[in-house]
């Protein structure tokens, strides 16, 4: 199946994709599962919602990418849902060191609207929007400092039951290191299946991230289970707060 959730402006060429693509796509896909991120939690349901907002969420930024795949795998607790990421020819897009971008879930059910997606089938196509819009630009060079920088991160960052509006403007206060290049804070917020991964930086005059003297940025990055009131009325539709 294809899903154009975030299709747009799409040339004819990035809609399809053949049978033999998706033979291939599959063959790698299991080649290469060790070499794919896993979460390591099973999931009770896996939602159509959630498998979706990945693709915006986690989106690498390579300009490679294009389109977004899901495969379903049968799993002794369920099944395993990989998720990767595709170029214009439908190749699968991979880092420097070869390993494919993506992650591999397993999950003991699917919601109806997920396995109405997949119907008989084990694989979805997913049509990609491209992100070129002026205003969404110091988000998406902040997103790509953070990606290149903390990608191979493998500890997972601590979880807290809730992160407030003024936990998170009195860090920037309590915790900005001597460095006098830092000029403002920037809080970022993804999604997460146990909530959200909120990360606080410092950057300078340009928003260029704040690193020490052995290139590690400032800040600190933990998972909330849910957000304040305010900070959610901050965030609004945005993933990104710059504090001045």
């Amino acid at each position: 199946m294809i899903v154009s959730w975030f299709s747009k402006d799409s040339s004819d060429g990035d809609q399809k994709i053949t049978p033999e693509d998706k033979r291939r796509i599959v063959a790698q896909f299991k080649e290469w599962l060790p070499r794919i991120l896993a979460v390591p939690e099973v999931q009770e349901m896996m939602t159509f919602d959630r498998v979706i907002s990945y693709f915006q969420s986690d989106r690498p930024s390579n300009s490679a990418v294009k389109n977004g795949v899901i495969i379903r795998q049968p799993h002794a607790e369920g099944q395993v849902l990989g998720q990767i990421f595709l170029d214009r020819y439908n190749q699968i897009v991979c880092r420097q060191d070869g390993s494919p971008y993506g992650r591999q879930i397993v999950a003991k059910t699917l919601d109806p609207k997920l396995s109405n997606a997949f119907g008989d089938r084990d694989f979805v196509f997913v049509q990609l929007k491209e992100k070129n819009l002026p205003g969404d630009r110091i988000e998406q060079d902040v997103f790509s400092q953070f990606g290149d920088l903390l990608r191979d991160l493998l500890r997972l960052p601590e979880v807290i039951p809730e992160i407030t509006y003024d936990d998170a403007i009195k860090y920037f206060v309590s915790d900005r290191p001597r460095n006098s290049r830092i000029k403002k804070g920037a809080i970022l917020r993804k999604a997460h299946f146990q909530g959200y991964h909120i990360v606080q930086m410092f950057l300078d005059k340009n928003n260029e991230l704040v690193c020490d003297s052995l290139g590690k940025p400032y800040g600190r990055q933990f998972v909330a289970r849910k957000l304040d009131e305010e900070l959610q009325e901050c965030f609004g539709d945005k993933d990104l707060i710059i504090v001045e």
